[in-house]
């Protein structure tokens, strides 16, 4: 089938080859890494961008869902696509819609939460080896073999619990053999919670030995230092920030290779960023990203004030009358740095469970806070000083 594309497609293969040491990632966040913060963090030293995770039997049957969970523009590349999918269906149904806007697809064998294993997603397809492989081949069969596909996982488990290097080894070179261009590794297996000790470094090591293609490496990387600590250990082709980036845009920008926090410039282009996109980003959003960015900057009762303002407007004065932070003028954006994206090149086949997947639109609910944010926001409120205020292990889904 011969699908349309909006734009070139970029070789994702081709960008590890020539990266200088280490391709510097950003991880697909839920809630997070939407189209404004792609670009701040491109501005700040970011080479390849995931979106959020997608489920794609919502995308697959819902123009709600697509209109929702996303939006790029010209700027926006290059761009990987992740989506939680049970079965190659699914999965080969949502690269084929997305397919003009992106330069590749992810399958999330990564996410460890109870509900998604629950569905079969994340972590729970790694209790089927067989099925991530069959996904990665009906892909292959399906698009051209320029188009990006790649898996996200975690460390495979043997007997107790114990990490299984062996097995991680093996899934990850039969991956390979399917056809993927590049795999993204997360150093804890699915039953470790986040706690430094947890990240095996070794057993990534070993894994990125074995393999002929591009790994990424993920976990623990809260600043640029602990990123090429994490290449150095390992060798891997990339590595992937999440919680480090929210607390920190900047963190792969050469020019604070030392910064412990976001730099002002940097909240003052997401400022900017955020007066284009208008109603495009919601305001929690926007208010999320700004806590986890400038929270150290406030002392207590500022971080109080800051938490109950409740419109972008109140935001912009708040900022400018305590903390001298304004918006830049670059003029870098415009109202017509969206894509209209369309998704009548390809029309989705009736799934068994697209009734279900209508349905369970309703039990998203985009204006809750998360468990992430309401943590976060729990432990800044309990801390007077702004150096204890940690984004630690609240990330757990990624991280």
């Amino acid at each position: 089938m011969e699908l349309p594309q909006h734009r070139p497609h970029h070789d994702i293969a081709a960008l590890f080859a020539d990266s200088k040491d280490f391709l510097r990632v950003s991880a697909p966040m839920v809630r997070y890494s939407k189209l404004e913060f792609r670009r701040l963090i491109r501005q700040n030293g970011v080479q390849l961008a995931f979106t959020p995770m997608m489920i794609s039997d919502s995308i697959n049957n819902s123009e709600k869902a697509r209109q929702n969970e996303f939006c790029t523009g010209l700027d926006d590349q290059p761009l990987i696509a992740q989506f939680a999918a049970k079965d190659a269906t699914e999965f080969v149904t949502s690269a084929q819609l997305i397919y003009p806007y992106v330069d590749g697809v992810d399958l999330n064998c990564g996410c460890p939460q109870s509900w998604a294993i629950a569905k079969g997603y994340g972590c729970g397809l790694l209790r089927q080896p067989e099925q991530v492989r069959d996904v990665v081949q009906c892909l292959r069969r399906t698009l051209p073999t320029d188009f990006s596909v790649s898996v996200k996982m975690r460390l495979l488990q043997g007997k107790d619990n114990e990490t299984s290097v062996q097995k991680t080894i093996e899934l990850a070179q039969q991956l390979e053999h399917c056809g993927v261009t590049f795999l993204t590794l997360h150093g804890r297996t699915p039953a470790q919670k986040h706690s430094k000790d947890t990240l095996n470094i070794p057993a990534m090591a070993e894994v990125a030995q074995s393999l002929h293609i591009p790994l990424i490496v993920n976990g623990n990387v809260e600043s640029f230092q602990d990123a090429c600590e994490l290449h150095a250990k390992t060798k891997a082709a990339g590595v992937m920030a999440a919680r480090g980036l929210l607390a920190n845009p900047a963190l792969f920008n050469s020019e604070y290779p030392n910064a412990t926090s976001t730099p002002k410039a940097c909240v003052e282009q997401f400022l900017e960023i955020a007066a284009v996109a208008g109603d495009r980003l919601h305001f929690q959003c926007f208010h999320h990203h700004l806590s986890f960015m400038w929270s150290n900057e406030m002392k207590r009762a500022l971080r109080v004030r800051f938490n109950c303002l409740t419109n972008k407007d109140q935001v912009l004065e708040f900022l400018a009358e305590h903390c001298d932070v304004h918006p830049t003028t670059s003029n870098i954006y415009s109202s017509s740095s969206y894509t209209n994206c369309t998704y009548t090149h390809f029309t989705p086949p009736k799934h068994a469970r697209h009734v279900a997947a209508e349905a369970e639109e309703s039990c998203w609910d985009s204006g809750s806070d998360g468990k992430f944010f309401t943590e976060f926001k729990t432990n800044q409120m309990s801390n007077d000083n702004s150096e204890d205020l940690e984004l630690g292990g609240l990330f757990a889904d990624e991280e």
